[in-house]
């Protein structure tokens, strides 16, 4: 009885042993990931939106005016905060690393959710801007009560030309698309030519698109040396320098804020 008694407390002490050491290891496996985020801000005067006037002139104005004038994307900026919507950003591998890609936290390397979805409701796509990571499809929707198509086109050996027409109240799923660091896709409706909307294919899951006060959040990041990439529809923050985006050093800690960014065109 007394070398049982002997090996369960054994036992216990090694469990307690194991114990300790998955709280540190989990511990320092939490300290080898940080959330990045910031704001993009615009510097001065905010331009004024401009209303699409080509929308007066089509088949369908009475449809795609149901619910007030169509403006214009390009330029979203909250006049309250300054904040820039719709620019993309994501983070690379240091290109002075020996390392082409970034590590991948354990829980994102699966991708857990199949389908990103894209409307068009009343003749303009919403979100005017998505990301979504290669394996995911792109659901284009169409709730309006008028045919539409999607011109889909990016670079032509990765994202080759796809116009399909989206009847009312159908959809159509692109389930190819293919990450591309350097050049987005485009969707367009030649059925309403003013209609865009803009798409980035990853093949990581560190990216983020900027909301309606300019902030963005990428979580779960891999701390060290990294390279930050700031892209909007109207091209490179810093114009075609920044192509090469920006080196940035993420340090242990629940957060890397960077501040506020201003975007000068």
């Amino acid at each position: 009885m007394r070398y049982l008694t002997t090996a369960v407390a054994a036992l216990g002490v090694l469990a307690g042993l194991s114990t300790g050491l998955s709280e540190r290891s989990s511990a320092a496996d939490d300290s080898a990931w940080t959330t990045v985020k910031g704001q993009i801000l615009w510097p001065g005067a905010i331009p004024q939106p401009k209303e699409i006037e080509k929308v007066k002139e089509n088949q369908d104005k009475a449809h795609c005016l149901s619910k007030g004038p169509l403006y214009s994307e390009e330029w979203v900026i909250n006049k309250s905060s300054k904040g820039i919507r719709h620019v993309f950003l994501w983070l690379t591998a240091d290109p002075d690393s020996q390392k082409n890609k970034l590590a991948i936290h354990p829980s994102l390397k699966e991708i857990k959710v199949k389908e990103v979805e894209l409307d068009q409701p009343c003749c303009a796509f919403v979100p005017h801007t998505l990301a979504l990571r290669e394996g995911q499809h792109l659901v284009a929707k169409n709730s309006s009560t008028v045919q539409h198509n999607v011109y889909c086109l990016g670079h032509p050996l990765r994202n080759p030309a796809l116009n399909p027409l989206v009847p009312a109240g159908k959809s159509y799923t692109f389930d190819s698309l293919k990450a591309d660091a350097r050049l987005p896709v485009s969707l367009s409706c030649k059925i309403h030519p003013w209609m865009n909307a803009w798409v980035r294919v990853f093949d990581h899951p560190y990216y983020a698109i900027t909301d309606e006060n300019g902030n963005f959040e990428i979580k779960l990041a891999p701390v060290g040396d990294c390279t930050l990439m700031v892209w909007h529809e109207s091209g490179w923050l810093g114009g075609i320098a920044g192509g090469k985006g920006r080196k940035i050093t993420l340090k242990p800690g629940a957060v890397n804020d960077l501040g506020k960014i201003e975007w000068k065109p």
